[in-house]
């Protein structure tokens, strides 16, 4: 039998449309936190008890809302920031839709004030509206979320799990607008505290703690993009470092954080990740930020001119990095106003592109290290300016054949040695097939072949660096790597798998010359601080540290 199509009540409409919006503890922040950024507040205080089930309380000294306003505020679908169909081709707020404070409202209790007036609504609907105190800004305390849809609150975490996403959620806007002070307290204790004063780095201390702050890079005279990224050096086991946003919105987006990522190919290892704050500066007109409910997600019109300022302007930073000699924080000064990211259209980003510069030359300096001797099974000692060094003699002479590879490949002219009795190695037909497509560019590596039978191919030369004994592993391995990545960096894996099987081993034992040759092949070598694997290459114990550590003055 058919059931009759009828008009939802109000109060099931409102609470559908919560869920969408109001997910958990965290969203609410999100959602007032972009209400207090959209007043222009250069003060935000957010107080979480009970991890945000019992009370989120968040006050700001913006622009507030008008007494006689503050009822309308909490219906579905008011907004003071857009008016036309047309305004939302260029939004520039956080907020848009109008349907936040509703949906808030709808699954809580309420308590709002502003501009001299006060306004308490329980689940959607007003209980009590009268005068209030004359403060600056607003300030509203959400009590019992979800209390009257208990539904809900069987899918909400462990409190450790909202209180952490609560801090995500805070961290990441104090992040990106470090021109605003932000004070997050949970059950009573400071979380996040930062200062406002503008310095990025500093909001990064604060965030992410004191030595993160110390080991990131500037992002600076770029298109598009600014933020700090990390230096190779400083990496996580997760994601949860990195935050990405456009026009200062925090979003969710796996091309761009592929995009960074693939910035740090051969500089971590498998597995790890950098810590990095890029804010996407560029035309509202040229990017969609209402596809996503909770707007997590944005289309831009042009992705790939965005992807490529991303990877050029954190490459840029890495490539002016001094991988070598641990700096510290430099003092920092307040500053005064908001930094804007420079929004450009596609057609001025391309330009840009086109013609800059990295803004950071590379600082080399003339250090070469002196062998001192081998230790354990496979380190070599050396002397540098800054200290004693501890080298990984297979990790620095496999960054030291890989970068020299990849020059070969993008010269064109391999360097091969012809194989006294070419070596027979069996092979799936897949890997004969990335072989015949890479046939090329597998001879400027310095790996020639032919074709012997549907199932076997019989090396007949490889890389001048590469034993000889080794070239039935290596040529398995290389193929399977361009088999497995047949897109971008399939080369550069295949590169990695010749220059790891013609490097050095780790228990090797190297004279006196050959530890001088490593050495100096290592300080001449780009990107030297990690092998092509994310292994890294070498540590520096400082003269300063071991002054502090045997007690020595001078």
């Amino acid at each position: 039998m058919s059931q009759s199509i009828h008009l939802l009540a109000p109060e099931v409409a409102d609470a559908i449309a919560a869920g969408e919006v109001i997910e958990r503890p965290a969203s609410v922040v999100k959602e007032l936190v972009e209400n207090a950024l959209d007043s222009r507040a250069r003060r935000i205080n957010i107080a979480v008890r009970g991890a945000g089930r019992t009370s989120i309380r968040v006050s700001d000294d913006g622009s507030g809302i008008a007494a006689d306003e503050l009822s309308i505020a909490f219906v579905r679908h008011a907004t003071s920031k857009v008016s036309r169909l047309s305004d939302l081709d260029s939004i520039v707020s956080f907020g848009f839709r109008g349907e936040a404070l509703a949906s808030i409202a709808a699954v809580s209790d309420v308590e709002c004030s502003s501009g001299g007036a006060v306004i308490r609504i329980h689940a959607g609907e007003q209980v009590e509206a009268g005068s209030g105190p004359l403060l600056p800004g607003v300030t509203l305390e959400v009590r019992d979320l979800f209390a009257n849809v208990p539904a809900r609150l069987k899918f909400l975490k462990s409190d450790a799990t909202e209180v952490a996403a609560i801090k995500d959620v805070v961290g990441a806007f104090a992040l990106l607008h470090p021109h605003v002070r932000f004070h997050l307290t949970i059950d009573g204790r400071v979380a996040v505290s930062t200062t406002g004063d503008g310095d990025r780095r500093r909001a990064i201390a604060a965030v992410f703690g004191a030595p993160v702050a110390a080991e990131v890079l500037e992002i600076v005279g770029m298109p598009l993009a600014s933020g700090m990224v990390s230096q190779p050096r400083l990496s996580r086991g997760s994601r949860d470092g990195i935050v990405l946003a456009v026009n200062g919105r925090p979003i969710s987006s796996r091309a761009l954080v592929y995009a960074l990522e693939e910035c740090y190919q051969g500089r971590l290892e498998r597995g790890r990740h950098p810590v990095a704050v890029i804010d996407i500066g560029i035309d509202p007109e040229l990017v969609d930020v209402n596809v996503h409910p909770a707007k997590k997600e944005v289309r831009f019109r042009d992705e790939g001119t965005v992807f490529a300022a991303l990877q050029r302007a954190v490459r840029a930073a890495l490539d002016g990095s001094e991988p070598f000699r641990y700096r510290p924080v430099e003092p920092m000064q307040p500053v005064g106003e908001a930094h804007v990211t420079p929004q450009l259209t596609i057609h001025e980003a391309a330009i840009a592109l086109a013609t800059a510069e990295p803004a950071v030359a590379r600082h080399v300096e003339p250090a070469v290290l002196r062998p001192i001797g081998q230790a354990g099974p496979g380190y070599l000692v050396a002397e540098g300016p800054h200290g004693l060094v501890l080298v990984d003699q297979h990790a620095a002479h496999e960054r030291v054949l890989y970068n020299r590879l990849l020059d070969r490949l993008r010269s064109g002219r391999g360097m091969s040695q012809p194989l006294l009795v070419p070596q027979a190695v069996d092979v799936e037909p897949a890997l004969i097939a990335a072989a015949a497509d890479h046939r090329a560019d597998l001879a400027n590596l310095g790996l020639e072949y032919e074709e012997f039978g549907p199932r076997s191919l019989r090396i007949t030369a490889v890389p001048v660096e590469m034993p000889a004994g080794r070239a039935t592993a290596a040529v398995q391995e290389t193929l399977a790597a361009l088999a497995e990545n047949r897109g971008d960096g399939a080369l550069e894996q295949a590169a990695a798998a010749l220059a790891c099987h013609s490097a050095v081993r780790f228990g090797d034992i190297l004279d006196v010359a050959e530890q001088r040759r490593l050495l100096a092949d290592l300080e001449a070598t780009e990107e030297s601080v990690t092998c092509p694997h994310g292994r890294p290459t070498r540590l520096l114990v400082e003269w300063q540290e071991l002054t502090r550590h045997f007690r020595r003055n001078y």
